[in-house]
């Protein structure tokens, strides 16, 4: 079966005049994108891991023990990470954190 096409039209939003755009400060875009992301409510955290060789991997999770899994191994592997919840955004470096919390039982 052959999916259906849907045009895309493109070329008419580039051909419009620039006048039929809102224009709005670059803080509220910032607020409105940036603050503003929903995860869907299946999806519990998105994380994104760096390795130090520059290699991204980009993992998602439906409850937060599979979240904590993935940090536990990324701290483990010495791999800097985002994580982002529905909570915030946050950046975690396990070089910079305190030798005690690198130690086994805190894992």
């Amino acid at each position: 079966m052959k999916k259906k096409y849907f045009p895309n039209n493109w070329r008419a939003i580039k051909d419009t005049p620039d006048e039929f755009f809102m224009s709005m400060p670059y803080e509220q875009l910032e607020d409105w994108k940036i603050y503003g992301y929903v995860l869907p409510d299946s999806v519990f955290s998105l994380v994104r891991t760096k390795d130090d060789k520059g290699k991204i991997e980009e993992f998602y999770y439906n409850t937060e023990t599979g979240t904590k899994n993935r940090m536990n191994r990324a701290i483990k592997e010495n791999k800097e990470m985002y994580i982002c919840t529905m909570d915030g955004m946050y950046y975690l470096k396990p070089a910079q954190l305190p030798p005690e919390f690198n130690e086994p039982e805190n894992i």
